[in-house]
């Protein structure tokens, strides 16, 4: 890039920037991976950007649209249209523009219909009490990077911090998953009250009670850009995600420290998930549609440790046991679900997951940030 005195003062700019948001400021280089963003015009156009840098939540960018002449979408499309090395070659291209962050249009597309990974990372895995990696249907429209999440008394509203992905071509076979992808970072909001009402617990594996308490309004904000590496399976070996509440940082990881590669999720994915083995809103559904993983479908590759949820352990469980029978309660339900009730009613009391006035920052290495405001 050419170092013209623009460019030198947004450098400058950079050093101040507060320390936990430094990395996921940070734009990959061209030759490692490109780094895209859209925003939409009155007309209902959208435009596409190459990314350059990122400063005081604003970001330079080239107008690969107006080059180009060509307005999708989806700026994945461009990679249908144009070479990766043609793309790249732009990237040092005079008349840049400068973009609001707040005007990024969600990195997740226009899809409702995602896929994602359950206890993905093996803390998470513990301190949710489940040893096995697992899929479950996600029904949600994306939301920007800039977001609000109303917040709802009945519900025990978590956060999860992912890394996402949505392929170039649609995938009808496994080993096409090598080809290009989009990756960028996402929130998977939980309402756990929910979950612990619908979960299978003799099969929690089977995923059921997770899509209801993970879909709907909101529960999908979604990164400003969407980064294409060259080689995806090595570009993640350089994602740290994190989470941060109020300014305390929650969840801290290295997106390969999954226990499944995307790949693997993908091979599990063609496995069973045009069967309808979940259920969502007391309805079969399945993973994806025919024998296809359509591109505006994301794939949601699981959340490190650090969320407010805690399987409660034995001591608890024991304790809420002897309550159950000490007070006759097993006269009106069973042992597990007055366990689940007690717990839900505590945690709502004691004001455990997040409320109105939290502010939630989503972050990840080269993907940007997210910030969801918890409202009225």
């Amino acid at each position: 890039m050419k170092r013209t005195v623009r460019n030198i003062f947004l450098i400058a700019l950079t050093c101040i920037t507060p320390l936990k948001a430094s990395k996921a400021s940070e734009i990959a280089a061209p030759d490692k991976a490109l780094t895209m963003a859209q925003t939409v015009q009155k007309s209902g156009q959208k435009n596409t950007y190459l990314v350059r840098q990122v400063i005081n939540k604003k970001v330079t960018a080239i107008d690969i649209s107006r080059h180009f002449n060509y307005f999708p979408d989806d700026p994945l499309n461009f990679f249908k249209n144009y070479s990766y090395e043609e793309l790249e070659s732009l990237y040092d291209r005079e008349g840049e523009t400068l973009l609001d962050y707040q005007s990024l249009l969600p990195s997740g597309g226009t899809g409702g219909a995602h896929i994602a990974a359950g206890t993905n990372y093996l803390e998470h895995g513990e301190e949710a009490d489940i040893n096995e990696v697992f899929l479950f249907p996600k029904f949600a429209k994306a939301t920007p990077s800039y977001s609000q999440i109303r917040y709802q008394p009945d519900a025990l509203l978590d956060y999860e911090v992912e890394l996402c992905m949505r392929w170039v071509e649609d995938l009808e076979q496994p080993e096409q998953a090598k080809g290009l992808a989009g990756l960028f970072v996402c929130g998977d909001f939980t309402d756990r009250a929910t979950l612990l009402r619908k979960i299978d617990v003799g099969n929690v594996t089977s995923g059921h009670g997770f899509t209801d308490a993970k879909s709907g309004e909101k529960r999908f904000p979604t990164g400003p850009y969407i980064v294409v590496p060259e080689d995806w399976s090595s570009f993640i070996d350089e994602i740290t995600l994190s989470t941060y509440v109020n300014g305390e940082r929650r969840q801290h990881a290295r997106a390969n420290e999954m226990i499944r590669s995307p790949q693997e999720l993908i091979e599990m994915i063609f496995e069973k998930g045009s069967e309808p083995l979940w259920r969502y809103q007391n309805r079969d559904a399945v993973l994806f549609e025919g024998n296809t993983i359509s591109n505006d479908q994301t794939l949601i590759t699981g959340t490190p440790e650090g969320v407010i949820y805690n399987t409660p352990g034995w001591g608890y469980r024991t304790a809420k046991s002897l309550k159950w029978l000490a007070t006759l309660s097993f006269m009106n339900s069973g042992p597990i679900t007055y366990i689940l009730e007690e717990y839900i009613a505590e945690s709502k009391k004691e004001n455990r997951f997040l409320q109105e006035g939290d502010n939630v920052q989503l972050t990840a290495t080269y993907l940007g940030n997210i910030e969801v405001d918890i409202t009225k």
